[in-house]
C-alpha cells in the first residue's frame, strides 16, 4: 500500500481525539501488520487501533483508529513497529471499575444507582413516567419518578488514549416498578478534561398508558464556598449568558459608583474571586457585613429550554419550591451546553443535537446549598409528555397506502439515542472557551480517506466517482446535485426536527397542499423505504461533502434506533413508513436492515451504538415467526416451512444483516446461512428471477421454493438494496454460479412481456417486473459481466427517460409557490416522491460505475446528446 492520507470534514470542528475507520483491500492487512500515524510535517502520532472488519480469509477489511492531533492532514503508513506508550489506566475489580485518565479517576459501580463516580461530581440517571386518567371531566395526571438501576457494567473498548464503560439497566421505582430500559457508554480519554456519553433508552411501556414524561442524565455534586463565588455560564445562539448566584450589583450596601463600572461586580462577571473583606459600602467607608450580603437575592435554580427548533428560553427560580420561575434570556437555537461551578470546580453538560431534538433542557437545582445537580433531558419534564399512542383507531390500509387491515401501532422496542460531553474544570473557563467546546460537541471532528481512496479498496460495494466528461455524465452530476439540495433544504424548511423525527424524510408530496402526506397513512415518514440512506452514504463517499454526511448520519441513527425493534417478539424487524413512525401493520426487515447504516459504522470506526443496532438485527429472521411478512397471502396449515420470506426484500435483507456480521466478527455461521439460500435458490426453476414468495426456515436458512407470485410486485425484489448487498457478496463467495444468477436477472428485468414469457415457457407473465429504474444498476452489472454494450445503452435510457418524462418536465429543479402558510418563497417540486428520487439517485450512481466502459467520450455514441436535450 501507498500511505493513506486523511483530512477534516469542512464545517466541522477540527482536531483533539477523534475515532475513525479505515478500509484495505484484501490480504493487505494481518494481525501482523504494524502502522505508523503521522501529522503534516512528519511527527509520529500516537494511536490507538483494533479490526472491526475481516475478509473471508482472515485479513483485515477495516481498522478503527482513535488519536489526537490537531494536524491539519493525518498520514498512515505501514511500519516496522510500534511501541506504543503508557496512557490511561484501567482497573477491575468484582465490585467496580476505575479508571484513570491522568487527570482524574473515573469509577464504574457494578451495583446500584450510580454509575459513574468522579471526583466532579456522582452520574445517575432519571426517568419520569406519566399516568394519565378522568374523574368526570377532571383529567387526572400522575408523574411516577424512576432511577436508573444497574444490571451490566463492561469495558467494551480499551486502550491507552481512549476506555469506554458501557453500562446497562432499567429505571425503576421505589415500589419495584420498571419504566425504560437504557444502555448508557462512557468514553474517557487520555490527560483530556471531557467525559462522551452515549445515552440510548428503549420504550417498554404500554403506548396507550405510558407517556414519557422525563428522561435524563444527571450530576449530583457537591458545592463550597460563598454563593457570591458560585456561577453558571450558558450558551446560546452566539454567546455566553453568565451570573452568579448572588449578583452583587447593589443598591445598599454600594459596591460602586451608582453609575458606571462596579469593580467588585465586573471582577465577580469576570470569573475572578472575590471575597466579603474587599467589600466596602462607597457611601460611608464600611466594611461591608455577611448579614448585608446574605440579603442578596439567591437564585438557585436555571433551566435551558429548547421549547421547539427555533426557540429557546432560559428561566431562573429562587430555592423556595412554592416561589415561580422568571424568564431570564432566550434564543432561537442554543448550543446547548450549561455550565455550573463554585469555589474549587465546575461542571457542563453539552448535549449533542440540542435545537434539532427538542425538547431538550439542561437543568440546574441545589446551587445554594451543599448539592447541586446538573441534568441532561433528553425528555424535560416541564415539556409535554413524549406521546407513543397512534394517530386513529382504525387502519387505512387502501385509502391511505397504509399496509394491512389491521392497526399494528405498537412503540414496545423501539429506542432513541442521545450524545453529549460532561467536562470537569478546576479553572474558571473563558466563555470564548465554552462556546468553542459546544461547538465541538454539535459539529464534532470527523477525519476522513479521500473518495478516491475509498473507491479504489471498494469500501461500501460497487459506486462511481463524480465524473462530468461527457454531456450525459454532467447531465446525470447536476441531477444528482439538485436532488440532495432539495431535500437538504426541505429539512430545514418543512421543520423535519423533533425527538423522534430528526433524521426522517417524508415518502410523498401533496401539490395541492403544497406540503408533503404527512397524515395521509403510508405516504407520510419514509422509515428507510427505498433505502434512502444507502444513497446517501454513497453520495457522500464519492464527493466527501460534510453536508451530505450530516444528513446521512442524522438518517442512520433515527433509523436505527425509532423504526427498529430492539427486543421482543418483533426484535430485528422494523416498521414500514407511516403518520407515525412505529404506526405501520408491516413490520418489515427490511426497514431494519443492517446495510443502512454499515457506512457509518465503519466511517465511525466502529460506532458502538450502530453495532448495537446491527446486532439486534442479524437474527431478524426469526422474529418472522412471529410476524411472517405474507401472512394474509397463504393458509398457515398449508405449509411446510414456518414462515415466508420474499427472495428481496426479505432474504436480501437477510443478506446484508448476516454480511456484515460475518465480516464484522469473522463467524461462518451466518456465511452458510447466505450460502444455503443461495443454493436454494439455484434450485428454483429460473433461479433469482424466479418467486420472490418462498417458505422459509430460520433455522437452517433454506427457502421452499412455492411457485411464482410476488407479493407486492418483483421490484420489491430490487428495490430495497438486495442488488447492492448482491455485488458485494459476488465479490467474496467465490461462486461463479451466483454471479452467473445475478447477471440472468439482469438481463431479464427490461425484456419486454412476451419475451419474458418466451424464455421463462410461460412459467412468468413478465407483468411484476415494474419500475425498471429500481432494477437498473442490476441491469448495468449484467451489462459489465457480459460485455453487452446494448444492454448498457437500456440502462441509460431507462434511467433519463425515468426523470426526463413529461410528468417531471423540470427533472429536479425545484419551483416557488408565494405565501404559502408560513413562507414567502416555498420552494417545492409538485411531483417529487423519495421513493423515486432515493432509487433513481442511487441506480444512477451505482450504474455509471458498472457501465463506465460504454459511456463513450464521442457525443455520437448512443445518441448520448440527444439524450440530454
Amino acid at each position: 500500500m501507498s500511505s493513506i492520507k486523511l483530512h477534516w470534514l469542512e464545517n466541522r470542528s477540527k482536531g483533539g481525539y477523534v475515532t475513525f475507520g479505515v478500509p484495505w483491500k484484501k490480504g493487505e492487512v494481518t494481525k501482523e501488520t504494524v502502522f505508523s500515524v503521522n501529522d503534516e510535517n512528519g511527527n509520529a502520532i500516537a494511536y490507538q487501533e483494533k479490526p472491526i472488519a475481516y475478509y473471508p480469509d482472515g485479513s483485515t477489511k477495516w481498522t478503527s483508529y482513535t488519536i489526537k492531533t490537531d494536524s491539519e492532514t493525518v498520514e498512515i503508513n505501514k511500519a516496522d513497529k510500534y511501541d506504543g506508550f503508557d496512557g490511561i489506566k484501567t482497573n477491575e475489580t468484582e465490585n467496580e471499575i476505575t479508571v484513570d485518565n491522568g487527570k482524574f479517576k473515573a469509577v464504574f459501580p457494578k451495583q446500584g444507582s450510580v454509575l459513574m463516580k468522579t471526583p466532579y461530581g456522582d452520574v445517575t440517571l432519571k426517568a419520569v413516567k406519566e399516568l394519565r386518567s378522568k374523574d368526570g371531566d377532571v383529567e387526572i395526571r400522575k408523574s411516577i419518578p424512576y432511577i436508573g438501576e444497574i444490571n451490566t457494567v463492561e469495558i467494551e473498548d480499551c486502550g491507552n488514549l481512549k476506555t469506554t464503560v458501557k453500562v446497562t439497566g432499567e429505571h425503576k421505582n421505589s415500589d419495584g416498578s420498571e419504566f425504560l430500559r437504557y444502555i448508557i457508554r462512557f468514553s474517557v480519554f487520555y490527560d483530556e478534561n471531557e467525559i462522551k456519553i452515549i445515552h440510548t433508552f428503549l420504550y417498554d411501556g404500554d403506548e396507550k398508558t405510558d407517556f414519557i414524561k422525563g428522561v435524563g442524565v444527571q450530576l449530583t455534586r457537591k458545592m463550597e464556598g460563598e454563593l457570591y463565588n458560585r456561577r453558571i455560564k450558558i450558551t446560546g445562539d452566539c454567546g455566553v449568558m453568565h451570573e452568579t448566584m448572588q449578583l452583587l450589583n447593589l443598591w445598599r450596601p454600594r459596591l460602586g459608583p451608582s453609575i458606571g463600572i462596579q469593580p467588585i461586580y465586573s471582577k465577580q462577571l469576570a470569573g475572578e474571586k472575590v471575597s466579603l473583606s474587599e467589600m466596602v459600602d462607597l457611601r460611608n467607608g464600611n466594611a461591608v457585613t455577611k448579614e448585608e450580603i446574605d440579603n442578596v437575592t439567591k437564585w438557585d435554580s436555571y433551566r435551558l429550554q429548547q421549547v421547539t427548533a427555533d426557540s429557546f428560553e432560559v428561566k431562573k427560580r429562587t430555592g423556595h419550591e412554592e416561589c415561580t420561575f422568571i424568564k431570564a434570556n432566550w434564543g432561537k437555537r442554543s448550543k446547548g451546553l450549561m455550565y455550573i461551578a463554585d469555589e474549587i470546580k465546575g461542571t457542563a453538560f453539552c448535549m449533542h443535537n440540542f435545537w434539532e431534538k427538542y425538547p431538550t433542557s439542561i437543568y440546574a437545582d441545589g446551587l445554594c446549598t451543599d448539592n447541586a445537580s446538573l441534568t441532561a433531558w433528553m425528555v424535560p419534564p416541564d415539556a409535554e409528555a413524549q406521546d407513543m399512542r397512534h394517530y386513529d383507531t382504525v387502519a387505512h390500509d387502501q385509502t391511505y397506502y397504509e399496509g394491512f387491515p389491521e392497526i399494528g401501532s405498537s412503540a414496545y422496542g423501539i429506542a432513541n439515542t442521545n450524545e453529549m460531553s460532561l467536562f470537569l474544570y478546576d479553572t474558571v473557563p473563558s466563555d470564548d472557551e465554552l462556546m468553542k467546546q459546544a461547538e465541538t460537541v454539535q459539529k464534532p471532528s470527523v477525519l476522513v480517506a479521500t473518495p478516491e481512496y475509498y473507491h479504489e479498496v471498494k469500501a461500501m460495494g460497487e459506486w462511481s466517482l463524480p465524473s462530468k466528461d461527457t454531456p450525459l455524465k454532467k447531465w446525470l452530476e447536476e441531477e444528482l446535485d439538485k436532488a440532495f439540495a432539495f431535500y437538504k433544504n426541505e429539512v430545514e424548511q418543512r421543520h423535519w426536527y423533533g425527538l423522534w423525527d430528526y433524521g426522517d424524510i417524508m415518502h410523498t408530496y401533496d401539490a395541492q397542499r403544497h406540503c408533503w402526506r404527512y397524515d395521509m397513512g403510508g405516504y407520510a415518514w419514509q422509515n428507510t423505504e427505498l433505502i434512502p440512506t444507502l444513497w446517501l452514504w454513497l453520495a457522500f463517499m464519492r464527493s466527501g461533502r460534510e453536508d451530505i454526511f450530516t444528513m446521512a448520519e442524522a438518517m442512520s441513527r433515527h433509523s436505527a434506533d425509532v423504526d427498529i425493534y430492539h427486543f421482543g417478539d418483533l426484535k430485528g424487524l422494523g416498521s414500514r413508513h407511516n403518520v407515525v413512525h412505529w404506526g405501520d401493520s408491516c413490520k418489515e426487515p427490511r426497514i431494519a436492515m443492517a446495510g443502512h447504516h454499515r457506512a457509518l459504522y465503519y466511517l465511525m470506526g466502529g460506532d458502538p451504538r450502530i453495532g448495537d443496532a446491527m446486532d439486534d438485527v442479524k437474527d431478524a429472521d426469526y422474529a418472522t415467526l412471529n410476524m411472517d411478512p405474507l401472512r394474509y397471502f397463504y393458509k398457515k396449515e398449508e405449509m411446510k416451512l414456518p414462515t415466508h420470506a420474499r427472495s428481496g426484500p426479505d432474504w436480501s435483507t437477510y443478506c446484508s444483516n448476516w454480511y456484515t456480521a460475518w465480516e464484522r466478527d469473522n463467524d461462518n455461521h451466518y456465511r452458510d446461512k447466505i450460502v444455503t439460500g443461495i443454493n436454494d435458490l439455484k434450485k428454483s426453476p429460473m433461479r433469482m428471477i424466479s418467486g420472490s414468495n418462498y417458505e422459509y426456515d430460520p433455522e437452517t436458512g433454506h427457502l421452499g421454493y412455492i411457485g411464482e407470485s410476488a407479493a407486492g410486485g418483483a421490484h420489491l425484489a430490487v428495490c430495497m438494496g438486495g442488488p447492492e448487498t448482491w455485488f458485494e457478496l459476488a465479490e467474496l463467495l467465490d461462486d461463479e454460479v451466483f454471479k452467473d444468477m445475478l447477471v440472468q436477472y439482469g438481463e431479464f428485468y427490461f425484456l419486454p412481456v412476451e419475451e419474458k414469457k418466451k424464455i421463462s415457457n410461460g412459467l412468468l407473465t413478465g407483468n411484476g417486473f415494474v419500475y425498471p429504474y429500481m432494477a437498473s444498476a442490476l441491469c448495468g452489472y449484467a451489462a459489465r459481466e457480459t460485455d453487452n454494450a446494448e444492454l448498457a445503452y437500456q440502462v441509460w435510457q431507462v434511467l433519463i427517460h425515468s426523470l426526463a418524462g413529461k410528468d417531471k418536465k423540470d427533472n429536479f429543479d425545484i419551483g416557488i409557490y408565494k405565501n404559502y402558510f408560513n413562507n414567502e418563497n416555498l420552494e417545492e417540486m409538485f411531483w417529487i416522491s423519495t421513493n423515486f428520487t432515493s432509487q433513481w439517485c442511487l441506480n444512477v450512481i451505482v450504474a455509471l460505475e458498472l457501465t463506465k466502459d460504454y459511456i463513450k467520450d464521442s457525443i455520437n455514441d448512443y445518441e448520448w446528446a440527444d439524450w440530454v436535450k
